[in-house]
């Protein structure tokens, strides 16, 4: 179980509507419950899916600066230089050598306008555990979606029983209304 796992609310639902009707006491109070239960959901799940989002696009710029460590590290063990092709500019390229044979050290940009230095197989092992920890939390939110859109969905149905029991009322004490002045 995920940490955000524990923070999505339970939906319970409405078995006995009447039994729950007299508890609640009116429709109205009943729906702004649920209603203020289902606001709070689709507020988690907008979380989530920007979440789930911001997270997407960083695995492939891992995926991609890995490879290219990997492909360093095997010229250096190799004992050739690497040539590269890479962005100067939007659409400016540039060519370099780079002697990975002599020299063990990368740089990584790691945000917010930080950048270290790294041997290169420590610069490997952080940024397969970065890429692991990316896929697993993806993985975590794909299934705390899963679970948020049954809470959600729970909601609307106990929405739509609470409003439909409403009707069902009214009418009934419409018919009595009409009985009685007959």
């Amino acid at each position: 179980m995920s940490a955000s796992t524990e923070q999505i609310p339970v939906a319970t639902f409405i078995d006995d509507i009447d039994k729950y009707m007299v508890k609640e006491g009116s429709a109205e109070a009943a729906l702004e419950k649920l209603q203020a239960f289902y606001s709070a959901c689709k507020a988690i799940e907008q979380r989530m899916s920007q979440r789930k989002k911001r997270l997407q696009a960083k695995v492939p710029d891992i995926e991609s600066t890995y490879n290219a460590l990997l492909q360093m590290q095997q010229r250096a063990e190799q004992g050739e230089s690497l040539t590269v092709h890479y962005e100067l500019a939007q659409c400016v390229y540039a060519k370099a050598i780079v002697p990975v044979h002599r020299e063990n050290k990368v740089c990584l940009w790691l945000g917010a306008n930080v950048m270290l230095e790294y041997g290169r197989e420590e610069a490997i092992e952080l940024l397969e555990r970065n890429l692991a920890e990316a896929k697993k939390t993806l993985q975590e939110l794909h299934e705390d979606q899963a679970l948020l859109r049954d809470q959600i969905t729970t909601t609307e149905v106990n929405m739509a029983r609470v409003f439909n029991w409403d009707v069902k009322e009214r009418r009934k004490a419409k018919a009595a209304e009409a009985s009685e002045a007959q």
